[in-house]
């Protein structure tokens, strides 16, 4: 798996959100090419048990809570990294998905919720780690982007409307670095099987139109393995940015995972929905 062109040893690397699912396969990615991973969730015992699983493979590991809407938590993630020589690698890839059904009905604290994970956790991530890298004049930035970086998509105002604007931040912040040695990156890794996707909830008298998205899922799906692999091009080449959407890449993955058997309800990710105003209720 390792190459010379790969191989990260010396290199200090932070994911947010990476207790588990996409940013847990990042960390361990990183990881397992040499670098040191320093892990950030908002679950304390969350970060420390995906620590003891990375340090079991052998990976040189730390982890601390964050709460990446907080700049004072993000600055302390920034200060744990650098007790650990260096940084060198910062993912943004904490998010959170909001509330299905249309913006008019969206409750006001829920948009608020999706605003401070993916807008400012993202900012707040690019400010401390942005001025390390200029100062010592090299360093890569990843923003990981979603469903809505490149148009509407209704019924997710939230959620697609925050990947919009973590796109067009990422896409001013390469303007603003070229030529220092810093590297900035987009990366969009498609639909991932993990608990942001498996776990809606939705406005009542919509949780019928999600029936789809086990067979969406099902057709167009990954593992957090699998949809973490472009990360390390982005490091270790000279991409700027990461897509997997392309038609070709759709049909392939599509045919892939009707010969696996992924859409044979056996086989379906688990959907867990839930109805606003009914929590609590039998």
């Amino acid at each position: 798996m390792s190459s010379k062109r790969n191989d990260l040893h010396g290199r200090v690397a932070v994911v947010t959100g990476s207790s588990r699912g996409l940013g847990f396969a990042m960390a361990r990615l990183l990881g397992r090419q040499g670098a040191t991973v320093v892990l950030a969730a908002r679950s304390e015992a969350g970060v420390a048990a995906a620590v003891e699983r990375l340090d079991a493979e052998g990976i040189a590991v730390s982890g601390r809570r964050c709460d990446v809407g907080d700049l004072a938590d993000v600055e302390d993630l920034r200060d744990e990294a650098r007790n650990r020589g260096t940084l060198d690698i910062w993912v943004n890839n904490a998010g959170t998905s909001g509330v299905f059904g249309p913006t008019a009905g969206t409750p006001a604290d829920d948009f608020a919720r999706v605003v401070r994970t993916n807008i400012l956790g993202t900012f707040h991530g690019s400010r401390v780690a942005l001025p390390v890298f200029l100062d010592q004049g090299h360093g890569d930035l990843v923003n990981v982007y979603g469903q809505g970086d490149h148009g509407p998509v209704a019924l997710q105002n939230a959620y697609a409307s925050s990947k919009r604007w973590v796109r067009q931040f990422t896409e001013t912040l390469r303007r603003e670095t070229r030529g220092t040695g810093v590297r900035v990156h987009g990366m969009n890794p498609g639909l991932v099987m993990t608990d942001l996707l498996g776990r809606v909830t939705s406005q009542p008298g919509y949780e019928d139109r999600l029936g789809g998205l086990q067979v969406v899922v099902g057709l167009w799906g990954q593992t957090p393995d699998d949809a973490a692999r472009p990360l390390l091009d982005l490091v270790t080449a000279d991409a700027a940015e990461f897509r997997s959407l392309t038609t070709r890449t759709l049909v392939t993955r599509g045919l892939r995972n009707v010969l696996a058997g992924r859409l044979r309800r056996a086989n379906r990710m688990p959907l867990d929905i839930t109805v606003l105003g009914t929590q609590g209720k039998d």
